[in-house]
């Protein structure tokens, strides 16, 4: 983990495939989950499953569910508001706020992780015509050129990740961020202040995510 100016911790990485199997291995208990969550009846990923060969890549089609599960397990949690909790809905482009995009943003400085102006080869977005994830942490540009924020890869691409920021506590058609755009996404959707509105309840083989936590 990484930890930051804003006084909190974040993975360096997605969380792997690799990872996410080693937690599944332990057999996790589906109950004490959050309220929104009692629909939630598995963790395994639904597609692109077991890792096989990718091990190293971001784990995918996992909901948001079986994103903030893995993380509380861990002893972490899934990136939502600096000083703990959801982050509001409508405050995913407050650096102050987002624990998400004070990383990727360098504290709210630079529109990419690793600068200003859009470099199509520095994360794993369709203009670097890679046609796949890559290995975590592979593309080494796709970090900020800031030393306090340094050591975070790629929040740009790779796959769109889980953010702890949502509608209501409703269930599974609550919409969630999920955030900095995937391999197939464009420059438009590579920006560290782009959101997706996601139901909490998909999942799909663009979609993952990374843990936060106290220092």
């Amino acid at each position: 983990m990484v930890a930051l100016p804003e006084g909190f911790c974040i993975d360096s990485t997605e969380v792997t495939r690799s990872q996410y199997q080693s937690w599944l291995a332990t057999s996790p208990s589906v109950s004490g989950q959050p309220d929104h969550c009692a629909w939630n009846d598995s963790y395994t990923p639904m597609c692109d499953w077991p890792p096989g060969s990718k091990g190293d890549h971001p784990v995918v089609c996992v909901d948001w569910c079986d994103a903030y599960a893995y993380c509380k397990s861990v002893g972490k949690r899934l990136c939502g508001k600096i000083g703990g909790g959801e982050n509001p809905f409508d405050d995913y482009r407050l650096p102050t706020s987002s624990q998400w995009y004070a990383a990727c943003s360098s504290g709210g400085a630079k529109d990419y992780p690793y600068g200003d102006t859009y470099d199509a080869k520095a994360c794993n977005g369709t203009d670097a015509n890679i046609q796949d994830t890559t290995p975590v942490g592979n593309m080494s540009g796709c970090q900020s050129s800031s030393i306090e924020y340094q050591g975070v890869f790629d929040m740009s691409g790779n796959v769109r990740e889980w953010e702890d920021s949502c509608t209501a506590s409703m269930g599974a058609s609550d919409d969630c961020h999920i955030r900095g755009g995937a391999r197939s996404s464009s420059s438009y959707f590579l920006y560290c202040h782009d959101s997706v509105m996601f139901s909490r309840g998909n999942s799909e083989d663009l979609v993952g995510f990374r843990c936060c936590s106290s220092p």
